[in-house]
């Protein structure tokens, strides 16, 4: 599951659907022969771009994968604030599968786009049947969406989202110069393409869906839980972690890379492979 791709811009093809709220922008890996589909969901600020490799490693492997810009996002529809609540996204990521036809896929969210996932998945804040998937993993899953207002994760970059293209080059090559340079050149993408108010209202408005792991107990299918070090930027503190290791059901599985921070997939890209592919394979 290895590549070397030249650029962001290099990873899978662009396509757009039309959806209740608009149109929405996805990128998709797609193998010769039918296959079983996994749907990529970026975190508060993240467009598509934030899972170029991964998208295309699980595309290697004989995976259908799609990766949605959620609202207010990248390339899709930029509805105005009071708009941004866990039900509407989860509601478009709902109107996407069903848009696209997508049978029983496998969900990976990163932090939001994780929360929209598990809300998805247990009908915890939409009048809907949850559609059919085969699992989930759930990245840097927040404990509430009130309290990552408090991490120094979302201080970055909120800051860098402010600060002059210079600076902000600067910081990723310093900050994240053990990355590969397709994650940071995706990285600087999100950052100089963000809408700050649209990051800050995803915080302030998905925070009235409440405490968020407390919904683990309702997943019903395979999931696998994912945890950054909170030492180095990751969003689960110890007590937040050993609660959302008791929610879970017997059927889902909880792990942690130490020494990673909050982007597991772009940080240690290779370790988050490993547990995916793993996971996959009980799945399976």
């Amino acid at each position: 599951m290895t590549q070397d791709l030249g650029s962001v811009a290099d990873s899978g093809t662009s396509h757009y659907v039309d959806l209740p709220a608009g149109r929405f922008h996805y990128r998709r890996w797609t193998p010769d022969v039918p296959a079983p589909s996994a749907v990529l969901v970026h975190g508060n600020g993240g467009t598509w771009a934030t899972w170029a490799r991964v998208g295309a490693a699980l595309g290697a492997a004989g995976m259908d994968v799609l990766a949605v810009d959620l609202r207010g996002s990248g390339a899709s529809v930029r509805p105005p604030a009071g708009s941004y609540g866990l039900r509407e996204v989860a509601g478009d990521l709902d109107d996407f599968l069903r848009a696209l036809r997508v049978h029983a896929p496998l969900l990976i969210g990163h932090c939001w786009g994780g929360a929209a996932a598990l809300a998805l998945a247990t009908g915890a804040v939409a009048d809907r049947v949850p559609p059919v998937l085969s699992g989930l993993v759930l990245e840097e899953l927040p404990p509430d969406m009130a309290a990552t207002a408090t991490q120094p994760v979302v201080r970055d970059f909120l800051r860098m989202m402010r600060s002059s293209p210079e600076y902000v080059a600067k910081w990723v090559d310093l900050v994240c110069r053990d990355w590969h340079p397709v994650d940071r050149e995706s990285l600087l993408e999100e950052l100089r393409g963000t809408d700050v108010q649209v990051y800050l209202s995803a915080i302030d408005e998905g925070a009235a869906a409440g405490p968020l792991l407390p919904l683990l107990a309702r997943v019903k299918v395979p999931a696998l839980v994912l945890r950054g070090d909170p030492r180095r930027g990751g969003m689960l503190s110890d007590a937040d972690w050993q609660l959302a290791r008791e929610c879970l059901p017997g059927h889902c599985v909880a792990d942690e890379l130490p020494g990673s921070g909050h982007e597991l997939h772009r940080g240690d890209f290779a370790g988050f492979m490993r547990l995916v592919r793993e996971f996959l394979a009980t799945v399976a």
